[in-house]
C-alpha cells in the first residue's frame, strides 16, 4: 500500500502503460463510484448493503484506490440489526465518501498534469 489516494504504479500496470486505457478505466471507476455511493444506504437491507461495499471493494482496488477498498473491507462485514451496525455504517459511509474524495481529486490532478 501507499500513502496516495490512488497507487499509479499498480494503475499503470493494469493497463499495461496505455494511458488511453488508464482514463477509460478511471472514467468507469468515477461513474461506479457515484452509483454506489447514492445506493450505499447505512438503512438499507444487510444484502443489499454488503454487495454495493463488495462492488465499490473492488472497483477501487482494481484502480489502486487502497484506502477506499479497505474501508469497503470493513463495511462488508457491517452486517446486523442492531442499532450499533447502523452506527458504525454511518461512520463507514463517511470514510468511505472521503477516501473516494481524495482519490476523485487525485484522477483530477493527474488528468490536468498529463
Amino acid at each position: 500500500m501507499t500513502d496516495q489516494a490512488i497507487d499509479f504504479d499498480h494503475l499503470d500496470r493494469y493497463v499495461a502503460g496505455d494511458a488511453a486505457l488508464r482514463d477509460e478505466v478511471l472514467t468507469i471507476f468515477e461513474g461506479q463510484v457515484a452509483r454506489c455511493l447514492r445506493l450505499l444506504n447505512p438503512e438499507g437491507p444487510n444484502e443489499e448493503w454488503r454487495s454495493i461495499a463488495h462492488a465499490l471493494k473492488g472497483a477501487s482496488r482494481g484502480i489502486g484506490a487502497w484506502t477506499v477498498g479497505a474501508y469497503c473491507e470493513r463495511a462488508e462485514k457491517m452486517t446486523g440489526t442492531d442499532e450499533d451496525v447502523f452506527e458504525v455504517r454511518v461512520a463507514l459511509k463517511e470514510q468511505i465518501q472521503s477516501s473516494v474524495d481524495e482519490a476523485l481529486t487525485a484522477i483530477r490532478e493527474l488528468r490536468r498534469t498529463a
